[in-house]
């Protein structure tokens, strides 16, 4: 039966949450597989084809005196209406022994009511090679969750499983490689390259193209020049579950060099006073800077009716695109621009020259495998992900569907897909059900390609990623939500607004909305903010 937890407080991120059951409340799972075990999972999204792969599954695994006894069986539910049909099966306490849960599911009540199973003992466990092999000691930390008592004490423990190749994506501008070229621009290589090759190649092509206007697209323009990434070298951190306000509004938190200690936390427009606590170097509203900059450097470039009815992508000479999305992006340009070619500058100096450590983040993703505390199944499940995650062949099986009939290897680390009729193609969206960093298979479009080929690596790398102190947290509202609903609805497209304006314009704007934020309850949220991290890191680094 599923067991409520009276009075916590969530403290785990969104983008790094995992579900939380109290260990104490968990049934054993320390027998081994008895019978033939039926395991039921449910996916986001539809798979095809899967029956085919299964069977394969099952001629793999039929000398397997364990493994041979386990079946496991696959239902999937639409994205759209995955949401509801979750919830409805966790309060009906449907039969199912494993779960997608995307962390926007609503993670944080299922955690209250302690809906999942405890998998702490499965991982770095002798026992279970494939999930010791898959997710090493790194990846378990970063999976797990704090949860904090109305006592102040807190628990810890694995409560699901996240699915990743990648801690972070690349964030970067795809750029018409072959107009850089036309017109003799220089390679581009910083920001002072690419403001020039887009004042060249946008002066020469207006009046061929015919068009009025032609520059950068706008999309997630609104960190160029932020210390969202960067800032957290140096003890200043901004992410998803410090942002109360959405994004249209970053608060930045202040940590000591021991990052124990909260110094401060701020936002645009705040006073001397506020940003005189923060870390050396941010001791100044820094947040404004960054909108004036913005409009400084960039409005030029943008497209006049930006925000109400922008054009596609490829339709621009340059826009924001992430290193996983440039693939697709390319693609569906080259449909409309088939002579085109393109390339990819990557915004952030220290992802930009490769460096070890430069990205400093939870280290998980949305995308999590959980299994509800009622199943009677949870050896059998991490039986069979131990089995797929233990080898190539069994994590590609689950991934790609047949090797030589779904797919075709590339090397040791690239594959292809075949081409085959859709009626037998095995899909699988491994989002759901199989991503992780030890099983990475890159295509032929980034392997091709030698710049792309090494940033995927990078990408890819452990390395390049270190775990962010307040990995775990969260954020929560109770004490605050009018004041927060207050606060964001001033916030509405603030970013958007701004960036229509002079750099004096976008002061004005901002300051117009820190008196008014002010007004309706801003200073009793960062109050509630400042005090939830502190009792965070008090218990994370009391552990």
């Amino acid at each position: 039966m599923k067991r409520k937890i009276p009075g916590m407080v969530l403290t785990m991120g969104l983008i790094g949450a995992l579900v939380f059951s109290l260990a104490a409340c968990s049934k054993s799972t320390d027998s081994k597989t008895g019978g033939t075990a039926v395991i039921t999972i449910r996916i986001m999204n539809e798979f095809k084809n899967l029956d085919k792969v299964l069977a394969q599954y099952r001629e793999l695994t039929k000398d397997d005196p364990e493994m041979a006894k386990i079946n496991p069986d696959f239902k999937w539910v639409t994205g759209g209406d995955y949401r509801d049909k979750l919830s409805m099966a966790l309060v009906a306490q449907e039969d199912y022994d494993l779960m997608f849960c995307g962390s926007w599911h609503g993670l944080a009540s299922y955690i209250q009511q302690g809906t999942f199973a405890d998998l702490s003992k499965y991982f770095n466990n002798d026992e279970y090679p494939g999930l010791k092999k898959a997710f090493p000691p790194d990846f378990v930390e970063a999976m797990k969750t704090y949860v904090r008592l109305d006592d102040g004490s807190y628990l810890k423990g694995i409560f699901g499983i996240n699915l990743a190749e990648y801690f972070d994506d690349t964030r970067g501008i795809m750029y018409r490689e072959d107009l850089r070229k036309k017109y003799g621009c220089a390679p581009i290589t910083d920001e002072q390259s690419l403001t020039a090759y887009l004042d060249t190649v946008i002066a020469g092509e207006k009046d061929q193209a015919g068009k009025e206007w032609l520059g950068l697209n706008m999309w997630n323009f609104f960190r160029m020049n932020s210390p969202f990434y960067s800032g957290k070298h140096d003890n200043v951190f901004s992410q998803d579950s410090t942002n109360v306000f959405g994004d249209q509004t970053h608060v930045y938190i202040g940590l000591s060099p021991d990052r124990k200690t909260v110094l401060n936390a701020v936002v645009a427009g705040d006073s001397p006073d506020a940003f005189a606590k923060m870390p050396q170097g941010y001791r100044y509203d820094f947040i404004t800077e960054i909108a004036t900059v913005r409009a400084d450097k960039w409005n030029r470039f943008l497209s006049p009716i930006r925000g109400s009815g922008e054009t596609e992508l490829g339709e621009y000479l340059a826009g924001y695109s992430t290193l996983s999305e440039l693939e697709s992006r390319v693609k569906e340009a080259l449909s409309k621009y088939p002579d085109a070619e393109y390339g990819f500058y990557v915004i952030e100096a220290a992802q930009r020259n490769l460096e070890k450590g430069a990205i400093i983040c939870d280290m998980v993703t949305n995308n999590w495998l959980v299994v509800p505390e009622w199943s009677t199944k949870t050896d059998e499940v991490m039986h069979f992900l131990d089995w797929m995650f233990g080898t190539q062949q069994g994590h590609d099986l689950f991934q790609y569907g047949i090797e030589g009939e779904d797919w075709a290897a590339i090397g040791t680390d690239g594959y292809e897909s075949l081409p085959l009729a859709d009626n037998v193609k095995y899909v699988m969206p491994p989002y759901s059900l199989t991503l992780n960093p030890a099983y990475i298979r890159k295509s032929r479009f980034a392997a091709s390609n030698a710049d792309l080929d090494k940033r995927f690596d990078y990408m890819y790398d452990s390395s390049t990623y270190q775990l962010s102190p307040l990995a775990g947290f969260a954020f929560n509202p109770a004490n605050v939500q009018t004041e927060i609903a207050n606060v964001t609805a001033l916030s509405n497209e603030l970013q958007l607004i701004i960036s229509k304006y002079s750099a004096d314009e976008a002061v004005r704007m901002i300051n117009q909305w820190h008196t008014e934020a002010a007004r309706v309850g801003l200073e009793k949220v960062r109050a509630e903010l400042i005090n939830q991290v502190q009792m965070f890191l008090n218990a994370k680094n009391a552990n």
